[in-house]
């Protein structure tokens, strides 16, 4: 797992985190890479299955927009959808927010350099965002990524 950049103290705005995903959901919904770095700090850390299992550290603005792009590059019509009210800390600047993707895999999912297979996929996750200023600085996000790779039909090729 990556070091986390450090976070703001304090409790976090809820209204403003609502309209903070409100546009991270739309830079991925509309593959705006320069967008989704306009909302990230520039130490920006990503943690989820995907980077967990391929071991690739995504950090950084740009490093944040590559990664966007690789996931579209394999699933050009994924679609993102908010499934249900957020949940916040007390403590800390930090929020949860409940999702689900759909889409097909047409692209190519490289690295590895696996074609895409046509077949649907839907999947639900919980993204867990801790934020400096107005920006989101780490994300953990929590998805079945075995479950995802089985409804692509990529599970055994990777």
């Amino acid at each position: 797992m990556t070091n986390s950049p450090s976070v703001d103290v304090g409790v976090l705005d809820r209204e403003f985190a609502v309209a903070w995903y409100r546009k991270w959901i739309d830079a991925w919904n509309t593959h705006d890479f320069e967008g989704v770095k306009n909302i990230v700090t520039e130490d920006f850390v990503l943690d989820s299955p995907t980077t967990r299992h391929t071991n690739w550290e995504v950090r950084g603005q740009q490093a944040m927009s590559d990664y966007l792009r690789y996931v579209l590059r394999a699933y050009p019509d994924l679609i993102w959808e908010v499934t249900a009210p957020p949940m916040f800390s007390d403590e800390t600047r930090t929020a949860a927010f409940s999702w689900r993707g759909t889409g097909h895999f047409t692209g190519v999912l490289d690295p590895p350099g696996v074609p895409g297979t046509g077949k649907p996929f839907a999947f639900a996750g919980l993204e867990v965002f801790s934020f400096r200023g107005d920006r989101a600085c780490h994300l953990n996000a929590v998805y079945d990524l075995i479950g995802l790779t089985k409804q692509t039909g990529i599970y055994r090729r990777c």
